[in-house]
């Protein structure tokens, strides 16, 4: 393991600048910091209700990035992957000779002061995060956490035990900066190939990751997914929880659920496991995941339009998370007008999986299409693929009603209203869901006013 820095106590560090500040992690990461009682302050290119949010609890926020932003008693400088070398804080931090972290590297080190729970996976990790710590709250356990999305309106909690919950992110080789006490895996799957050569590359990130888990603790596995199978073997940990859909008590899980959909039945599965695992008994399970009611943009309904479509935001950028929100949406509306508007999360992702994303939303009615989302600090200019191509291909199938393709434009938010109007059907649950990992939440307010 490597040495910690114990951020907690120590008298070297004073104040922390970041960069990227009003990212979702970073934003929590600074939350952390502050209930420390460190001055923190930050930057970011726009201001947004996270960056007022910190602001509340006392964090110096700037928007724009320039070197003066650094305040002069900050040691060190927390970074998102998403900001480049030639950022003039980073410079101005390098010319300073303070310590500079990423966001992955800092969490490694607040994570070495506390007994951790990582919870990593492709798809469902913010949400099955979210679920432990809401058993452990209802358990008495008083974790921390340390969350990549919003649980009833916040990504931080601080708790005054030795337990801290994360997201441990695969992308970047992020988790390999963590070392947890105990760490749940829901899933393996073909992404971040911006960053990831091949399946079997992404196999042997995860396997570093479960093998850096304290020989004390324990790992959760999905049982259901033939990746996570596959890599057991390579595990050293002699201390594995499996579970998976086939559990007896499935059933009774997806009654008292509040969030639809069979993934969520697997991610409180998963949930209780590593619960189960820390002592915790099953009543206290089931009533924390009753009182469970989801999480920032993960299927959250927003309201209902003057159109009279319910309105739902949502995370999905992969086919399978595709697949999986629109199957839930309609177990939950089995007699719907299902509208999905999508907005594609980086070029290179669309182009490497562009087959199946042409097959992933097969359970919509109507499909509308926006222009692909640009990833900060991750994304090329060029575009071999584009969402008019991909509109072109779902088209082509023949397998629902209509497919669309709207480009960015400052009418965007009133053509959609105009359209959503056409297609609206009587005598049905209209529902739009609102999907991508990029701004489409900012046009999802837009039509909700």
């Amino acid at each position: 393991m490597p040495k910690s820095l114990k951020l907690k106590k120590s008298e070297s560090y004073k104040a922390v600048h970041f960069v990227g500040i009003g990212g979702i992690g970073m934003s929590s990461l600074a939350s952390w910091f502050l209930a420390q009682n460190w001055a923190v302050s930050g930057s970011d290119i726009q201001d947004s209700q996270i960056l007022k949010d910190l602001a509340k609890k006392g964090a110096k926020i700037k928007i724009g990035h320039k070197s003066s932003n650094i305040p002069e008693n900050a040691s060190l400088l927390v970074r998102s992957a998403a900001i480049l070398a030639k950022n003039p804080e980073i410079k101005e931090a390098k010319a300073r000779n303070m310590e500079i972290l990423t966001y992955a590297e800092a969490l490694g080190r607040v994570m070495n002061d506390y007994k951790t729970i990582a919870i990593a996976g492709a798809h469902g990790k913010s949400t099955t995060t979210a679920m432990v710590a809401n058993i452990l709250e209802e358990a008495g356990f008083d974790p921390t956490l340390i969350l990549g999305s919003k649980i009833d309106g916040s990504n931080f909690r601080s708790g005054k035990s030795d337990y801290l919950i994360v997201e441990a992110d695969e992308y970047d080789g992020s988790f390999w900066n963590y070392h947890p006490w105990a760490a749940l895996v829901t899933n393996i799957d073909l992404e971040h190939l911006d960053f990831y050569k091949d399946l079997g590359d992404i196999k042997k990130s995860f396997i570093k990751f479960l093998n850096q888990v304290d020989k004390d603790g324990f790992v959760v596995l999905n049982k259901d997914n033939e990746n996570i199978v596959s890599i057991y073997p390579s595990l050293k940990s002699s201390h594995v929880a499996w579970y998976s859909l086939k559990d007896r008590r499935r059933t009774k899980i997806k009654d008292l659920l509040k969030v639809p959909g069979k993934h969520n039945v697997s991610n409180a599965l998963g949930a209780m496991t590593l619960a189960l695992n820390l002592g915790i008994d099953e009543k206290t399970v089931f009533k924390a995941l009753s009182e469970f009611t989801g999480i920032w943009r993960r299927l959250e309904y927003r309201g209902e339009a003057k159109s009279g479509f319910k309105i739902f935001d949502d995370y999905a950028h992969h086919p399978t998370e595709i697949k999986a929100s629109l199957q839930a949406l309609k177990e939950k509306f089995p007699n719907s007008n299902l509208v999905c508007v999508f907005q594609p999360h980086q070029a290179k992702r669309l182009e490497a999986l562009f087959n199946d994303f042409s097959k992933a939303f097969n359970t919509a009615d109507h499909l509308i299409l926006l222009d692909v989302y640009q990833v900060a600090g991750r994304e090329e200019v060029s575009q071999n693929i584009t969402s008019e191509d991909l509109a072109a291909a779902v088209a082509n199938q023949n397998r629902i009603k209509d497919v669309s393709y709207l480009p960015d434009c400052p009418e965007t938010a009133d053509i959609l209203k105009i359209t959503l109007e056409e297609i609206k059907e009587a005598k049905k649950d209209n529902v739009v869901v609102m999907m991508g990992a990029g701004n489409i939440f900012t046009l999802t307010d837009k039509l909700l006013k």
